[in-house]
């Protein structure tokens, strides 16, 4: 990186190919437009409307700076504990009444509270999230549902202004692209430099998934004061520090907090989507769903593409290697190809990051909304956040954790066991050829698919237990949970197969019933069990919820009388969240598990089952579109989630590539074929020969993973670039400070 940033970005020149791919990639560059007078009219108009006070004084600072002249690069108002952006470009926001300024847009948050809730909790609650952020609260727009006979409790839906979307995306120091075709931290002073397009407006600098994320952080960042000990109304304490949000789900003062769906947008992705005749849109994707689901489509995708290797090269060891004994030189090339699967992966989740501003995402992130501890100061960023003592983390970890995940373990083996006691028990009595043979692996596949969802459910509780920091650390501690109890759910009947009993033709039965009878079950429970919870949800609302009239219109009196305005009666949000407050909540978890366990099949074995890639890329074609499908129709609009890669689960496919050179050359090592070929070689020669051949393998490994950088030279040059900038700028800005102290002087 330093070699870049010294030889490319000093004179800002590059060779021709990277300026071109580096153009490709981010667009070229366009100059600065000059805002016309109407905008800047109708800017102090909308900044006439704001609703804080603390802004009139501003006001005049900034006719001042804008009847000056032209003022491109923004000013900075206050001394600067507090800036507004000088809004170069805006919609029309010209209109005259305040509240056409104000006007509700969007839903991006439903909160659904419990019939049961007293007004004084609700009152306080609704308090917090419309405060002024100087007392606590959020700042952000409210309104209810309006009242009906069928109204069962009151329902908020949430929004914000332009301007606190923009002012909360700066202060979560968001990255995007500039007229100069980088990507650089989001800062509302400059925001301007932020429409790289003539035809943007201020609604296109935030994608929907963004503006989600913002809601939901403003909403979970509501915390507990230093004199708030309780949630009015209840019983419930809080600690100095607590999310307040959170604290009402977990006594479920609040019973539904989750996104409505932009029809509008979805229905415009799910046209493009769904049709196998077209590519994924990726980009689209993230912007509606954010970076975490748009990482896994294209991960998908990617690892779809990459399966017609193995698939080619199965089909080519079925017809060769009985005759030609070829199976050790196909070995070589599984472990070819799931290396430089992996390393390529790598270089397009760094172009996905890069573009979607995520790649300079560190583990230093703030505390999760479900951490909880004293307040502190934290020792890099100054902030008051909780503070948790680690040891407490690492007892939970291992005297709780790892003795009942060893003990998982122990089921695993035991129904491992049983099942081939079953098997010899029912050859007895049938005979080995029967077909009754086949139901013992049928029942235990069966068996693996149900206890997936037991697995991921203990895991998500004891990482919940454990208590970690930062939501990465979080989810790595969860996902290597998941890992080693679904390697040793999965995979332990194999290896006991094929290193203990060593019976090579079963091994071939029992793999490729399991990955057959998985992915079936799997995609009967991912798709027919959400459309069954959605009508299910739909009819028992119509059938089993009691009116609360009488109730419910004395409470709206008093929900009036706080002054929260309402939804129009007509409004398609209202229905909207009739239809969706039912549906299954979705993750990416589940689905990543399911490639997981599926490429532990393709690779673990590979010189025995040649087909299994075969099956692997036949079921993610279809799957592609299911879940498309069923992610657009039958599920909540997930919670947008910023991510930079897969996170964990790179780290899982690749010890999965390494321990699968070890179980071929072990397979290769224990096959009668070449025990054949090595007739006139001692145990100790041939023992030591295929140990050789192991670490040579793995050697191999480590080249392809040196001789394929992680990211790709453009990116790395963007960076380099978007660094000597900002060096650049804080240059100019020490210079401009000097001459100003100097001129006072």
């Amino acid at each position: 990186m330093e070699d870049i940033k010294d030889k490319l970005i000093p004179n800002i020149h590059f060779a021709n190919d990277d300026e071109e791919e580096f153009n490709e990639e981010i667009g070229s560059q366009r100059k600065p437009t000059i805002p016309s007078m109407r905008q800047r009219n109708s800017q102090i108009h909308a900044l006439e409307n704001l609703d804080h006070l603390e802004e009139e004084e501003k006001l005049n600072e900034f006719r001042s700076a804008l009847k000056g002249g032209n003022n491109k690069k923004g000013v900075t108002f206050g001394d600067g504990a507090r800036k507004r952006a000088v809004l170069t470009r805006t919609p029309d926001l010209s209109s005259s009444n305040s509240e056409d300024f104000e006007k509700f847009g969007d839903s991006f948050m439903v909160l659904e509270f419990n019939e049961s809730a007293e007004t004084e909790t609700i009152q306080w609650i609704i308090d917090k999230i419309r405060g002024r952020k100087i007392d606590g609260g959020a700042e952000l727009m409210v309104r209810k549902e309006p009242f009906t006979k069928e109204t069962q409790t009151l329902t908020l839906h949430i929004s914000a202004t332009q301007m606190k979307f923009l002012e909360i995306a700066d202060d979560m120091g968001f990255m995007k692209r500039t007229k100069t075709g980088i990507i650089r931290n989001f800062n509302v002073a400059c925001l301007d430099d932020f429409f790289y397009d003539e035809n943007m407006t201020l609604e296109d600098i935030l994608t929907p998934a963004d503006r989600q994320i913002i809601i939901k952080h403003a909403l979970e960042n509501i915390r507990a004061s230093e004199n708030e000990h309780h949630i009015p109304g209840t019983k419930m304490q809080l600690y100095h520090g607590q999310s307040i949000i959170q604290a009402a789900l977990r006594v479920e003062i609040v019973t539904n907090f989750y996104s409505l769906h932009d029809k509008s947008n979805l229905r415009k992705l799910r046209h493009v989507w769904i049709k196998p005749n077209k590519h994924q849109p990726i980009d689209e994707i993230r912007d509606y769903f954010g970076e975490s689901v748009g990482m896994y489509f294209s991960f998908l995708g990617f690892y779809t593409y990459a399966l017609v290797v193995p698939t080619v090269l199965g089909l080519l060891q079925m017809l060769l290697s009985e005759e030609t004994e070829t199976v050790p030189f196909f070995c070589v090339f599984y472990v070819v190809w799931i290396k430089v699967f992996l390393e390529l992966w790598k270089r397009k989740s760094s172009a996905h990051a890069y573009r979607w501003g995520t790649i300079t995402m560190t583990n230093l992130d703030e505390p999760r909304v479900g951490y909880y501890g004293k307040l502190g100061r934290d020792p890099i960023t100054g902030k008051i956040t909780p503070q948790y003592p680690k040891w407490k983390t690492y007892v939970q970890m291992y005297c709780v954790t790892a003795p009942l995940i060893i003990f998982c373990i122990s089921i695993a083996g035991f129904v491992t066991i049983f099942q081939f006691y079953v098997e010899s028990y029912l050859a007895e009595l049938f005979g080995i050829d029967s077909y009754i043979m086949y139901v013992p692996s049928i029942v235990n596949a069966i068996y693996i698919a149900i206890s997936t969802i037991a697995y991921d459910r203990l895991a998500t509780y004891l990482t919940d237990k454990e208590n970690h920091r930062t939501q990465s650390q979080y989810e790595r501690h969860r996902v290597n949970k998941l890992i080693v109890l679904e390697f040793v759910n999965n995979f332990l009947c194999l290896f006991y197969i094929a290193f203990i009993l060593q019976d090579m033709k079963m091994l071939k039965t029992q793999l490729m019933m399991q990955l057959i009878v998985l992915q079936f079950v799997q995609n009967v429970l991912e798709n027919l069990l959400p459309y069954l919870k959605k009508k299910v949800a739909l009819i028992s609302i119509k059938l089993f919820v009691k009116s609360n009239y009488e109730r419910m219109q004395i409470a709206f009196v008093e929900f009036d009388q706080m002054g929260i305005q309402s939804l129009d009666d007509d409004d398609h949000r209202i229905l909207r969240h009739k239809k969706e407050c039912g549906m299954e909540e979705y993750n990416t978890y589940d689905d990543y598990l399911e490639l997981y366990i599926q490429f532990g099949y393709v690779v673990l074995f590979s010189s025995v089952a040649p087909l299994t890639a075969f099956w692997a890329i036949l079921n993610n074609v279809i799957e592609i579109r299911l879940d498309a499908y069923k992610l657009c129709m039958f599920f909540k609009r997930p919670f947008a989630r910023r991510t930079k890669n897969i996170g964990a689960w790179q780290l899982a496919f690749e010890t999965l590539a390494i321990i699968s050179i070890m179980t071929n050359c072990g397979i290769l090592y224990l096959s009668p074929q070449m025990r054949e070929l090595a007739t006139n070689v001692s145990s100790e020669a041939y023992a030591f020969t295929f140990l050789v051949i192991e670490h040579v393998l793995l050697g191999l490994t480590w080249f392809i993973y040196k001789a394929i950088p992680d990211t790709p030279l453009w990116v790395r040059v963007a960076l380099a670039k978007a660094d000597y900038e900002s060096r650049q700028a804080l240059k100019r800005e020490r210079a401009e400070r000097c001459l100003d102290c100097s001129n006072d002087g």
